[in-house]
């Protein structure tokens, strides 16, 4: 297999992130559930309740009141079809948005419309942070990387939909996808480790292994893994490294990972040190959301 082919088959499953696949929508599911079971809870809107009477039909438009790339528009459709609310889009997942665009107008009874504007507006607004924060970064590094989501997320694999929507990849959409070996398990494992990897190379599986030293890289390339996660490196130090490696190392070298300490500011500067991906988890566990409004306009 080639080496793209690794990378999108293992770290970048956006296939896999739609509604029509049953796992992300029991994800979606779930974001929605505990949203309106927040704000509900067994009573209802009460504000709603006491305001309007008569659950007429109105039209509202969802707009755009900062650029970016938008994120959450087969959700939102999703959430607003479920309460009887139809929706016509002018800005697709993934595209960019300018400030004042209208990304979608809703059309629908009232009553049900102020029932989930904060959720669908929750949603919308983190996915197109995500995306935007991801578009950005992907700017900068180029397309000699893929930029990816840690594990680092409140939302799961909404969260990582989110980024593939910015340009960046998936990395693991969970603990099942594939082996990864990290610290903790190195040292749970402790001298069984060599044995454990022998076992894992019996069985042809997909495999990673983190390293935190240069020691450690030059010793896990003779396990042959599939991966090297290079963690809390600094750019200079992986390009030295690689350079090493390629220089000694002809065949069956391993993909490299770089992580730790990567942020928007020093991103591009990993992309150039001659790794194949990059994750960090500022791309999730600490974004802006984008502001998005709500209005009925009839």
């Amino acid at each position: 297999m080639t080496k793209a082919k690794k990378i999108t088959l293992y770290f970048n499953q956006r296939n896999k992130l739609s509604l029509k696949h049953k796992k992300y929508l029991g994800q979606v599911q779930w974001v929605v559930k505990n949203f309106l079971q927040e704000d509900l809870d067994t009573v209802g809107d009460k504000t709603t309740d006491a305001v309007i009477h008569k659950n007429k039909r109105v039209k509202a438009a969802l707009t755009a009141k900062k650029s970016g790339i938008i994120a959450g528009i087969e959700e939102v459709a999703w959430i607003c079809k479920a309460y009887g609310i139809s929706t016509k889009k002018y800005i697709a997942d993934g595209q960019a948005a300018t400030k004042g665009d209208t990304i979608l107008t809703l059309r629908g009874p009232i009553k049900e419309l102020l029932i989930i504007e904060r959720t669908i507006l929750n949603v919308m607004q983190r996915m197109s942070g995500i995306a935007t924060q991801t578009h950005r970064i992907v700017k900068k590094c180029g397309d000699t990387v893929l930029v990816c989501p840690t594990r680092k997320t409140h939302w799961g694999l909404v969260d990582k939909k989110a980024v593939t929507l910015g340009g960046g990849g998936t990395h693991r959409l969970g603990l099942y996808d594939f082996i990864l070996i990290k610290d903790n398990h190195i040292a749970a494992a402790g001298k069984e480790l060599p044995k454990r990897i022998a076992e894992i190379q019996q069985t042809k599986e997909f495999w990673e292994i983190e390293a935190k030293t240069e020691a450690q890289v030059f010793a896990f390339l003779a396990y042959h893994p599939d991966v090297i996660m290079l963690d809390n490196f600094t750019p200079t130090h992986i390009k030295h490294m690689i350079k090493k490696i390629r220089a000694t190392h002809k065949t069956r070298l391993p993909l490299f990972e770089a992580s730790g300490g990567i942020t928007e500011k020093n991103a591009a500067v990993y992309a150039t040190s001659g790794v194949d991906i990059i994750s960090l988890g500022a791309l999730t566990h600490s974004v802006t959301a984008l502001d998005i409004s709500l209005n009925i306009t009839t």
